[in-house]
């Protein structure tokens, strides 16, 4: 299993989540039976599959970027063009009667920029703790330390009700994880994707089934790139604001919202 390849089975499960939350939750309201709602609920199930993958690849990406601040302002960026979209074709989700709300909840790569800067700040302040040479004889207070200089990171996240921020910021606080427990280790990656699976779906049976899926792909994660070029690499990044832009279209063009 390669980068590649689990770039493009989260894009899959994001895809077939988004097509339930944007244009199968207006249809319920227009559209009642038993056979719908089983389908919607389908789609966000294979939807929870997303999430933990792109929380592992941006982990695994900060390991490996070699210019972590770039990394920033390409996620900061894709979130700032990505919001106008997110908000309007999410508006059945947020809001009860699907009126555009800019001001509730803000779109994943909100969530995925803040994991990256609280990974830089985590990574700074351990390093110049080492550079000093304090507290090297006990590491684990080193980590205590960085990790709670980086926690403004995750209440941002939860101020700004980023995508599976839940309370305190717990999106951001998965990203961190898997960097300290090190995406190169099987055990360690896995060990942090389970804990955020538990976390966010403790108590919905379904989504923890489905979510299951994708501690067992990144476990069979193999260490390699797989297909990389240019286009592939900007493709992945601007699928999201473009995919959400098309369900709009389609939306607007069957629904008439």
């Amino acid at each position: 299993m390669t980068v590649f390849k689990l770039k493009i089975i989260a894009c899959i499960s994001m895809l077939i989540d988004h097509i339930g939350a944007v244009i199968l939750l207006p249809m319920l309201d227009e559209i009642s039976g038993f056979m719908v709602m089983q389908i919607y609920l389908l789609t966000r199930g294979i939807g929870r599959i997303a999430f933990l993958i792109f929380a592992y690849l941006i982990a695994q990406g900060c390991l490996h970027t070699k210019n972590i601040g770039k990394y920033m302002l390409r996620l900061g960026i894709l979130a700032i063009i990505s919001e106008p979209l997110y908000d309007i074709a999410f508006r059945y989700l947020v809001t009860m009667d699907g009126e555009i709300n800019f001001l509730v909840n803000t779109n994943i790569f909100y969530t995925l920029f803040l994991g990256v800067a609280a990974i830089a700040i985590y990574e700074k302040v351990w390093k110049e703790l080492q550079k000093r040479g304090k507290l090297v004889a006990r590491p684990v207070y080193i980590n205590i330390i960085a990790v709670l200089a980086a926690t403004p990171m995750m209440l941002a996240s939860h101020l700004l009700s980023t995508s599976f921020a839940l309370i305190g910021g717990i999106g951001v606080g998965l990203i961190l994880l898997i960097y300290i427990m090190c995406p190169e280790s099987h055990v360690g990656r896995c060990i942090a994707v389970a804990t955020g699976l538990l976390v966010f779906y403790f108590g919905d049976i379904n989504f923890l089934i489905y979510s299951l899926i994708a501690v067992g792909l990144i476990a069979f994660y193999n260490g390699k790139l797989g297909t990389k070029n240019a286009a592939i690499k900007w493709g992945f990044y601007f699928f999201y604001p473009v995919h959400l832009a098309i369900l709009i279209i389609v939306r607007s063009a069957f629904l008439q919202g």
